[in-house]
């Protein structure tokens, strides 16, 4: 062929019909410049399933958003515990001013038991949470800050059955240690969730924590 189509002709001298619907598919690419357009269409085809492709969200973005959704409420409810009062429950914070300003251990003795049930629940719900492996170390991070604060629970109520006000104190103080390096990993927990999805945060040492002199 050269640029026309070969005659195609059956007994008789006749040409079949799909050489026929074939002359004039030929004819009309020719004349209305088909094929030019279908190339047109095949490149900008191509280029959107790029840029779709480039943008659409990657794996990252998804573990940070189940991040968001699954694990953080699991996180604040556990802060819950040490900040607010439940209909059966005192806030942890409450008996640590008691203790620490009036050396009154009731509230300390009274809820002990029940502090540390809700944490070892929020802990198992932590680490039964299920997601992306690119989000586990954030997930780890949150695990460790809850179990700080349950540990300052420990303190706290071995705090509220010692009688020497000094060693009360210096047990009190690292109570509040404890607590205030569990919100500072939770905080550092929470910049590593934004990171997940390509944001750029700072890294920087965790702040110091109040000597046991100076808190006194």
């Amino acid at each position: 062929m050269s640029g026309e189509i070969q005659s195609v002709t059956g007994p008789g001298g006749s040409r079949p019909p799909w050489a026929s619907l074939l002359a004039r598919w030929s004819l009309q690419v020719r004349r209305h410049h088909l094929g030019r357009l279908a190339t047109v269409a095949l490149i900008g085809l191509l280029l959107g399933l790029g840029l779709g492709r480039a943008t659409a969200p990657g794996p990252e973005a998804d573990a940070r958003r189940v991040i968001e959704s699954e694990v953080l409420p699991i996180t604040f409810d556990a802060d819950g515990i040490w900040t607010s009062s439940s209909e059966d429950r005192a806030p942890v914070s409450d008996a640590l001013v008691a203790l620490r300003r009036d050396g009154d251990p009731t509230l300390v003795r009274e809820h002990e038991a029940a502090w540390l049930a809700a944490y070892d629940t929020a802990i198992v719900r932590l680490a039964a949470a299920n997601v992306p492996a690119t989000a586990r170390p954030v997930q780890r991070q949150l695990i460790s800050a809850v179990t700080l604060s349950r540990d300052a629970v420990e303190v706290l109520a071995h705090a509220a059955e010692v009688e020497d006000e000094l060693v009360r104190q210096d047990l009190t103080t690292e109570v509040g240690r404890l607590r205030a390096r569990s919100e500072q990993l939770t905080a550092s927990a929470r910049a590593s969730a934004s990171d997940l999805d390509g944001s750029r945060t700072d890294v920087s040492p965790l702040p110091a924590l109040r000597g046991f002199l100076e808190a006194r």
